[in-house]
């Protein structure tokens, strides 16, 4: 039954009623739904300076530093520096059984003259044995022309004979006794290197300007060959060195890769990578750089240094990191505002990620483009926009 059947049940009067009911219904059915507009801020591409950085601590350390041990054992006679004493190049540090060494120097003077004139003495018999033998030779040949001719007795010849052949032993032994006192002259002279050097060992001295760190032991003790006596520092010539991820070493070329120091994060200078380890540590996957301290830049050995270390810096277009949407794949899209003021997505292709910048790398083809930089989280392709005045 309809309604109009049900209204003429009901009274005359409710017939009166339809053309009411009816208009109303008309007027609701053509009512506008009105579309809801995101308010939005946009902007081109942005040129700009994007660096690759990485930021890392060092720890500062002397480039010249050393251990100074005892060359020789001994008792430690002199002692001259103490702990943050600071030392010029070639300064005596520490002596030890100087005395003792300067007695065993004259000892081997005085054998290599012994020496010498044990082969002095050598060669003057040698040039008797010579003078004999000449003397004996003669005596043996005129003796033997004799024995020929019969002139002479035998026993006569063979005491000649006899003299000759000792005349040449004699020489023989001479040679041999100067062969003998050359060998010991060598080895007497190489005793007095020997000990000369014990000597010059007995007297350490700086090998460059330095502070004394620490101190090992005290004067008067006794020392063996290889002990630590004192721990330098040149604090002149100072270097920070750090660890990185095995990530980058393909990155990091020794003397080309730049390097800003930072002191409470304020930059107080920039330097290169001095050293790169020409190996990765297998258990932490790192790897060790060394890059100088640059003047004005005053640190105290063993202080942790901030680093960035740039492994890339160049100029390219860009947007705020904000407005890079991240997608399925590891996609990004960036929104733009198309003609009748809708959302439109673009593709992009991000590079370097530098002070809340992303690097827009397919930017070519994107420089006429107005991208959502805020609200872009509440809209989707096609959403209707409202551009504010804040472009």
């Amino acid at each position: 039954m309809t309604i109009v059947h049900k209204l003429a049940i009901c009274s005359p009067a409710a017939i009166l009623l339809l053309p009411i009911l009816f208009c109303g219904c008309t007027e609701k059915s053509t009512e506008k739904v009105v579309e809801r507009e995101t308010r939005v801020t946009v902007q081109l591409l942005e040129k700009r300076i994007f660096r690759h950085q990485i930021p890392v601590q060092g720890t500062v350390t002397p480039v010249d530093h050393a251990v100074i041990s005892a060359k020789i054992s001994g008792t430690l006679e002199m002692l001259n520096v103490s702990e943050g004493d600071e030392c010029a190049e070639d300064a005596v540090l520490f002596g030890i059984d100087r005395q003792v060494l300067k007695n065993q120097v004259t000892v081997c003077e005085n054998e290599i003259k012994v020496k010498n004139a044990e082969l002095q003495s050598s060669r003057i018999a040698l040039e008797d044995a010579e003078i004999t033998l000449k003397k004996a030779k003669i005596d043996y040949e005129r003796f033997a022309q004799l024995w020929e001719k019969r002139a002479t007795s035998k026993a006569e010849y063979e005491s000649y004979d006899t003299a000759y052949r000792q005349a040449e032993m004699q020489v023989k032994s001479a040679q041999a006794a100067i062969a003998n006192a050359e060998a010991q002259l060598k080895q007497a002279e190489g005793n007095l290197v020997i000990a000369q050097k014990n000597l010059t060992d007995s007297v350490v001295r700086a090998p460059f300007h330095c502070i004394v760190t620490d101190k090992y032991v005290e004067q008067s003790e006794y020392v063996s060959v290889g002990q630590n006596i004192l721990k330098l520092e040149n604090h002149d010539n100072m270097e920070v060195e750090c660890y990185i991820s095995s990530v980058y070493y393909g990155m990091v070329t020794s003397g080309i890769t730049r390097v800003e120091f930072l002191l409470d994060g304020e930059k107080k200078g920039e330097g290169v990578v001095t050293y790169k380890a020409p190996n990765i540590d297998p258990q932490s996957r790192t790897f060790k750089l060394k890059a100088l301290l640059p003047d004005g830049v005053e640190l105290v050995s063993g202080t942790l240094c901030e680093l960035n270390i740039i492994l890339e810096e160049k100029e390219a277009y860009g947007l705020p990191s904000d407005a890079l949407l991240l997608r399925a794949n590891d996609r990004y899209i960036a929104y733009g505002v198309d003609e009748d003021s809708r959302a439109e997505s673009f593709e992009i292709e991000r590079g370097i990620v530098d002070s809340g910048y992303s690097e827009v790398v397919n930017a070519s083809s994107l420089l006429s483009e107005k991208f959502v930089v805020t609200g872009q989280t509440f809209i989707n392709n096609g959403s209707l926009l409202r551009v504010s005045d804040g472009e």
